[in-house]
């Protein structure tokens, strides 16, 4: 009986590979003869390959542009550029609800959001010359402390783009070398990123080639994608209590306790990713602090350019959540949390000397996540994102366009 239902299921399972087999020939075949068959069969990622950016976002994405970025619409000309990375993006909340699009709305003109997950000032330095091909007046560079640093040294080292920012003192490469060698920078932010948790090189890999060669493997993942956007267009706008959303959000810190910490003050209430944080942003480390110095040298070099072609360069300081909570959670019991949250106070700090010193206007967004969180609704969600919520964006945005107008 068990002998016979092997077979059957090794039976069923043979006949369903040898049809996607068949399938996929098929699709093949017929995407040579009707190349728009790529739009149904081939999977539509957020980001392509770049050779510039090491990635850039994709103009087949859905809500993104036709130069890939997250607008409506390609505008012929915009008062305002915003640069940045995921929080100028708007990861987390509506394309209307990023600081850029409120800026919009509240300054009545154009601004144009060129933001990305990953990127940081040395992308926003590489973009200058796209930026500057809708001839703004205003270019306005969100700079986020949690991981800018890390990406822009992963930008020169790891991904070897951009090489002419590499430290020509060989002291300096001799110590990132060592680092190296004890562990790869990149293998450690992404475990603190993921929580301790590795995915195989063969799961990688399989994963890889699907993507590249299975049209049938792509279907389903844009079926996939098609229904996300669906529920999020359809879910109402409270779709559970604070209660279940916070019972759901601790339940994610007791199951990674070395990587999350729970905070609750009785209103207030978030989870702590300290580690991941604090990875990307360790000031004793000779791999961030290269990333601080390449982030500092993006920035000059935009503010140069800038000036000379008469446009405001504005730099905007988006801290991390830990910080934004640092005073609520000053009894918190967590080493790493306070170690971070001095690590970006030391930062911050560096940062507005180094700005000052070379003229360069700035607007800290913390004293306006600050305030929000403290006269609610809070800044960010109570779950792990570290992504400002919409009342967040709306701070930034507001203090931005107070910054403009005084």
């Amino acid at each position: 009986m068990i002998g016979r239902i092997f077979k059957q299921l090794l039976f069923a399972s043979i006949t369903v590979i040898i049809s996607v087999v068949v399938l996929d020939l098929v699709l093949n075949g017929a995407a040579r003869v009707v190349p728009k068959i790529d739009d149904v069969t081939s999977i539509i990622k957020a980001k392509i390959p770049d050779d510039k950016l090491g990635k850039r976002p994709n103009p087949r994405y859905p809500g993104h542009d036709a130069n890939g970025f997250r607008n409506p619409t390609v505008p012929e000309r915009a008062t305002v550029v915003a640069l940045g990375d995921s929080h100028t993006y708007g990861s987390g909340v509506a394309s209307a609800e990023s600081w850029p699009k409120v800026l919009e709305q509240l300054a009545g003109e154009p601004v144009y959001n060129m933001g990305l997950g990953g990127y940081g000032a040395l992308h926003s330095r590489l973009l200058w010359d796209e930026a500057m091909q809708f001839q703004p007046d205003i270019v306005i560079d969100g700079i986020y402390a949690g991981n800018d640093l890390y990406d822009a040294f992963s930008l020169v080292y790891n991904q070897n783009k951009a090489t002419d920012y590499k430290n020509p003192d060989q002291a300096t490469i001799d110590s990132i070398l060592q680092a190296e060698a004890v562990e790869p920078i990149g293998e450690y932010v992404g475990k603190m990123y993921r929580r301790g948790r590795v995915k195989s090189q063969r799961y990688r890999a399989v994963k890889a080639w699907l993507e590249d060669n299975s049209r049938v493997y792509g279907i389903l993942k844009r079926f996939q994608l098609e229904l996300r956007q669906i529920r999020d267009r359809n879910k109402p706008k409270t779709p559970s209590t604070p209660e279940k959303r916070w019972a759901k959000a601790q339940k994610f810190a007791n199951k990674f306790p070395d990587y999350a910490q729970e905070f609750s003050d009785g209103t207030r209430k978030t989870i702590f990713t300290a580690e991941y944080r604090l990875a990307a942003l360790n000031l004793e480390d000779p791999r961030i602090i290269e990333g601080q110095r390449i982030t500092y040298e993006a920035v000059k070099q935009m503010d140069q350019l800038a000036r000379a072609n008469g446009i405001r360069y504005i730099v905007l300081f988006i801290p991390s959540k830990e910080l934004v909570f640092a005073e609520a959670a000053k009894d918190l019991d967590s080493d790493n949390y306070h170690q971070l949250v001095r690590y970006e106070q030391q930062f911050w700090q560096e940062t507005r000397q180094f700005l000052e010193q070379q003229a360069i206007e700035y607007v800290d967004g913390l004293a306006p996540l600050r305030q929000q969180l403290e006269t609610g609704p809070q800044s960010y969600k109570v779950n792990h994102n570290g992504h400002p919520n919409a009342y967040g964006q709306q701070a930034l945005a507001e203090s931005l366009h107070r910054f403009l107008n005084r």
